[in-house]
C-alpha cells in the first residue's frame, strides 16, 4: 500500500486513512490541527482512482465484499508488522478509511494506542475479546452516508470490546467540521 510520510521527530505518530475519493493529503490539515508536532504516515487506498479511490471494494447492495476486504486487511497488517513506528501511535480514518480501520481492528484489536473513527458505517464487523485501545467515534446528525443512529449502534458494539470508547454526535452532515476536529484534539490531548 502506498504511503506518504512526514517525519517530525516526535514521539507521537498519526497514521491516517482518507475517505472515498481522497488521497494522501486529505487529512494532513486535520492532523496538523490536532497535533502540529506529530509524525504523519498517510496511506493511499489502492482500489479505484480519483473520486473512486478507496481502501476496499465498494459495497454491493449495502454489503461488504468480505473476501476483498480481508485480502486488503491481511496485506496491510503484513506491512504494518514491519513498519509500525516507535512511540505513541494514533490511527485516524475518515469514512471509507474509518471503515478500513474497523476491519483492521477485527483482526488486530491492539493495533494502536488510540483509533479515531470519523463518520464510520455500521457494516458487518465481528469483534472478539477486549482491548485497551482508546476509540473515538464521531458522526454527523445530518449525515446521509454514515447514518448517525447506526454510528451510535456501532459505538455500543465497540464499547463491549473496547471499553475506552467515546462517541460524539455533531450537528452537521458527512463533512469534517471544525468543532469535530477540536473535540478530537481535546480528547487526544488527555492521552
Amino acid at each position: 500500500m502506498e504511503q506518504f510520510n512526514i517525519d517530525a521527530k516526535s514521539n507521537t505518530s498519526f497514521v491516517v486513512f482518507h475517505g472515498t475519493g481522497g488521497n494522501e493529503y486529505s487529512l494532513l490539515q486535520v492532523v496538523g490541527d490536532i497535533d502540529p508536532t506529530a509524525n504523519i504516515r498517510a496511506y493511499i487506498g489502492g482500489v479505484g482512482t480519483g473520486k473512486e479511490r478507496r481502501f476496499f471494494a465498494p459495497l454491493q447492495n449495502g454489503q461488504l465484499d468480505r473476501a476483498d476486504l480481508d485480502e486488503h486487511v491481511a496485506s496491510f497488517l503484513k506491512v504494518w508488522a514491519q513498519q509500525k513506528p516507535e512511540g505513541k501511535v494514533i490511527m485516524l480514518g475518515y469514512s471509507n478509511g474509518a471503515n478500513f480501520l474497523l476491519a483492521l481492528l477485527e483482526k488486530e484489536p491492539n493495533l494502536a494506542d488510540a483509533v479515531v473513527l470519523m463518520h464510520p458505517s455500521n457494516l458487518t464487523y465481528h469483534f472478539s475479546g477486549t482491548s485497551d485501545t482508546i476509540l473515538l467515534l464521531t458522526a454527523g446528525a445530518r449525515d446521509v452516508i454514515s447514518i448517525p443512529g447506526e454510528s451510535l449502534k456501532l459505538s455500543k458494539t465497540l464499547a463491549e470490546h473496547f471499553p475506552q470508547t467515546t462517541f460524539k454526535l455533531f450537528d452537521h452532515g458527512h463533512e469534517i467540521a471544525d468543532e469535530e476536529v477540536e473535540f478530537i484534539r481535546s480528547q487526544l490531548a488527555q492521552l
